[in-house]
């Protein structure tokens, strides 16, 4: 079917669907909060419904795999709800399809009643068993994960299980303070020993102030916001990357895709109930003002000069940043709590905040022939989906490629890792600076045909050699950009086994597109497509594979949260390959090359054999699920972990990756004047990237190899 009949369908699809909703829906003035939710859900199952790439069918099989998942995500640990709660709301288990159709929010309802009930009780049952002293004489276990995860029977098992948490947490508070005190003991045992029984009623405090703090924040969280939870339990059954975004998620999202917010320039944190200064963004307004410090308090906020000030101690903290974001050149007034107590007023012209660490840098590196190479590291493929003007990730790779030919640079080395992707037209435009006017990527629903993809305005910028670095966390944009150089044959791709393994293009859609009312209800983010290399595969589950595996540290770690070991993917296929394929390199001059690159590491400190050993470790660590609570059973436990350690910071110490100088002392980064603080740090961890410096040495090998 034609991409255009396709597109026209879906069109009259939406037509539909908003009529519908329009005459259903949108005469309630002004909208209760039950009758939003009630909208919202009904929308998003329509829009599903219609539009979804890979629909699922709603019947009393997703109606359980709803319910238990929300019970999950609730209480992850099966901390709060006992047997009976289960039990009492399996009434609902098969009925959450027909609420889901109907849009009917009763379950939510239900569910969050009897949570909150759990809640406020189990505040009770902690604060009683943190009165009581811990006795470390006992020999008992504290066991985490899955053998743990039991809902309680009864009372009884319910506070068990948390007297058992409370006594780990106080005994991690124990350790933590005599750590610090036996390192150049002798008698490290009776220190161990005095530590639990004589400090065990500060740690205890202390644990009691975490639990405090804890509650406050859970208590706070608005009904609206655990209602934002209860719907993405329902779309994540369609597949990962199906969201709902409620109309504050959807400001945190606009922001993390185009690095750019309005605002005054601060990072806060909650420091019990207080929104606490961590950073002064450089250049921002709060920096320019001179009179916020790390440390001080917001303890008021005007939204603008004209308006009564608002106490915000005790607002969740997402909530008070919106009060002090607004637009650019309007002012608000704070209320500053200083760290030497005295109370000041300060009042902000908001600005433009940009947020530099996702926006591409580059550096040139000088090699032992004085010969110069280009490295570009790209976090993100940003763009701002309200202003195709603002700054985005094609024009600042363009500027970026133009300034380091200037420098006359014999290679390109580009640094995707942990890349989650971005814009898609961004992708193609930044693959086309190296590709030109070629296909790019095939996007299309399964089992129909494609829309190929490509620039029609971009020539190539970059005709030398090209090596992209990837990593398990290099995903979706990334992944096209990666997949079009391999199967083009332009450069080598460098980094881990596979990439993420994301091959499906979302779209957002406003929730309030069809209504006749100004009340946000947020936004949809739901997967319409998939998208298809050039060669005709599917980089969904399976990634884009490396021409030259060099192992990370991180690999363990990160393999978790890969595509293939997410709840519900959507499966792998694949299409017609671009008839007509043609290559930029001969596959031979690229095998010579990555020979040499393979023989190198193989020469590198046996390289493989220790990263092996470092993942063993690594693995052992994450699969330990229980400790001892007594006191002395722990402290040979701890002399273990020590040794362990030591051994641990050995093999590091052998494997150059981990903060020794990668690049030999001949290799110099020509610095450019006037670097930002985020652009010196970043320069500094390049001295000691291991996987950068082989890289550059594969760019020489392309001008070597005749």
């Amino acid at each position: 079917m034609n991409f255009k009949i396709i597109k026209k369908l879906n069109d009259i699809k939406y037509i539909i669907i908003g009529f519908f909703l329009i005459f259903s829906l949108s005469f309630c003035s002004p909208l209760g909060e039950q009758e939003k939710y009630r909208i919202v859900l009904k929308t998003i199952y329509k829009t599903l419904y219609f539009l979804h790439s890979n629909p699922v069918s709603i019947n009393n099989d997703f109606s359980q795999k709803v319910y238990h998942k929300y019970f999950e995500k609730l209480d992850n640990q099966k901390h709060f709800f006992i047997q009976k709660d289960v039990e009492d709301l399996s009434l609902y288990k098969e009925k959450i399809d027909d609420f889901w159709i109907h849009g009917d929010p009763t379950f939510f309802n239900i569910i969050m009643k009897r949570f909150l009930q759990r809640v406020k009780e189990v505040e009770s049952i902690c604060f009683h068993i943190l009165k009581t002293p811990f006795d470390f004489n006992k020999k008992e276990m504290y066991i985490f994960g899955e053998k743990n995860s039991f809902y309680p029977k009864n009372q009884k098992e319910w506070i068990e299980k948390w007297r058992k948490y409370l006594k780990y947490l106080t005994l991690l508070e124990i350790i933590t303070s005599t750590n610090k005190k036996i390192i150049t003991s002798t008698n490290k045992k009776i220190i161990w020993k005095n530590a639990f029984f004589n400090n065990e009623k500060k740690s205890r405090k202390k644990v009691e102030e975490y639990i405090q703090e804890y509650f406050r924040k859970l208590k706070i969280k608005k009904e609206s916001d655990w209602f934002s939870i209860y719907v993405n339990t329902i779309t994540s059954q369609y597949d990962p990357h199906t969201n709902y975004f409620s109309p504050k998620e959807k400001e945190i999202f606009d922001f993390n895709i185009s690095g750019q917010t309005e605002g005054i320039g601060l990072e806060l944190k909650d420091d019990k109930g207080y929104p606490t200064v961590v950073r002064v963004i450089s250049g921002g307004p709060a920096w320019k003002n001179k009179k916020i410090e790390v440390g001080d308090k917001i303890i008021r906020v005007a939204k603008n000069v004209n308006s009564e000030s608002q106490n915000i101690v005790g607002m969740l903290l997402e909530n008070s940043i919106r009060l002090i974001r607004g637009k650019k050149g309007s002012k608000v007034k704070l209320t500053l709590q200083k760290k030497n107590g005295s109370i000041e007023e300060v009042i902000l012209t908001r600005d433009i905040i940009e947020k530099k660490e996702i926006f591409a840098k580059s550096v040139v590196i000088l090699d032992k022939n004085q010969d110069k190479y280009g490295l570009i590291c790209l976090p993100e493929f940003y763009f701002n989906p309200d202003n195709k003007n603002a700054r985005n990730a094609t024009k600042d790779m363009k500027k970026i490629i133009q300034e380091l030919k200037k420098e006359n640079i014999k290679g390109i080395l580009i640094d995707i890792r942990n890349n989650g992707g971005g814009s898609l037209n961004t992708v193609i435009e930044i693959a086309s600076f190296f590709l030109g006017k070629v296909p790019i990527v095939q996007i299309g629903k399964p089992n129909r045909k494609k829309k190929i993809l490509k620039s029609h305005k971009n020539k190539i910028l970059w005709t030398g050699p090209l090596v992209v670095l990837v990593n398990e966390l290099s995903a979706s944009a990334s992944e096209i950009l990666a997949a079009a150089i391999a199967d083009y044959k332009r450069g080598i791709i460098v980094g881990s086994n596979q990439t993420y393994g994301k091959g499906t293009v979302q779209t957002v859609y406003p929730l309030n597109r069809f209504f006749l009312y100004n009340e946000k209800l947020g936004a949809l983010k739901f997967t319409i497509n998939k998208f298809y290399r050039v060669n005709g595969s599917s980089t969904q589950l399976k990634g884009v594979n490396s021409d030259i595996v060099i192992p990370s540290n991180t690999e363990s770690i990160f393999l978790k949260f890969i595509e293939k070991n997410q709840i519900n993917p959507m499966k792998w296929d694949y299409t017609d390959p671009i008839p007509s394929l043609h290559f930029y390199y001969d596959n031979l001059y690229l095998e010579n090359i990555k020979n040499k690159s393979i023989k190198r590491l193989n020469k590198n400190n046996n390289f493989i054999n220790i990263y092996k050993k470092i993942q063993s470790l690594n693995k052992k660590v994450s699969n330990k699920k229980q400790f001892s609570l007594n006191w002395e059973k722990f402290y040979y436990e701890n002399l273990k972990i020590k040794k362990r350690n030591e051994y641990f910071k050995k093999l590091k110490n052998n494997l150059n990756i981990y903060g020794l100088q990668a690049f030999p002392p001949h290799y110099k980064i020509i610095l450019k004047e006037k670097e930002s603080e985020e652009q010196v740090k970043w320069e500094r961890n390049v001295k000691k990237d291991f996987y950068i410096a082989e890289c550059i040495n594969i760019l020489r090998d392309f001008n070597e190899i005749p």
